[in-house]
């Protein structure tokens, strides 16, 4: 049974659903969903400002260590979009993010999992132990900011 984790920060993103996603049935393929996922991270890091140029920046990457997911309802090409809210559960030591993954115009869960990154530095892929403070104050704002509107 799902529960809804409870979360740092969220955001939702709208990720659209071409016919290259779906298989013969025009069912998204399930590997698309973990696509998904890193589109929806993506788009959340980059809401708070912290994209891969910030990464580069700062000098340290965030390679994925561990994913999953369990799908109950599929999407198709007819559905056009999907909607992904992305949760941060944890951000000090590694970053773990949960996905809920809908069609566009519906609130039944058709997908959902997690992601796990640590941190690295980027020049010598040694493993970055504590989460790079600017990164830890971008998401402080965004929170901050959700939190006030």
């Amino acid at each position: 049974m799902y529960r809804k984790p409870e979360f740092i920060i969220s955001h939702e993103s709208i990720i659209p659903i071409s016919f290259h996603d779906t298989d013969a049935m025009r069912i998204v393929w399930h590997g698309n969903y973990i696509k998904f996922f890193e589109l929806a991270r993506e788009d959340m890091f980059n809401a708070f400002d912290f994209g891969y140029d910030m990464m580069k920046k700062h000098i340290f990457a965030m390679p994925i260590i561990e994913c999953a997911c369990k799908y109950r309802k599929p999407l198709k090409v007819t559905d056009k979009c999907a909607r992904v809210v992305s949760m941060m559960t944890q951000c000090e030591g590694k970053i773990e993010i949960h996905y809920e993954v809908y069609a566009l115009n519906s609130d039944e869960l058709c997908a959902y999992g997690h992601t796990a990154q640590v941190m690295i530095d980027a020049r010598t892929s040694e493993l970055l132990f504590a989460t790079p403070k600017p990164l830890l104050e971008a998401i402080e704002a965004f929170r901050v900011k959700k939190e006030n509107e």
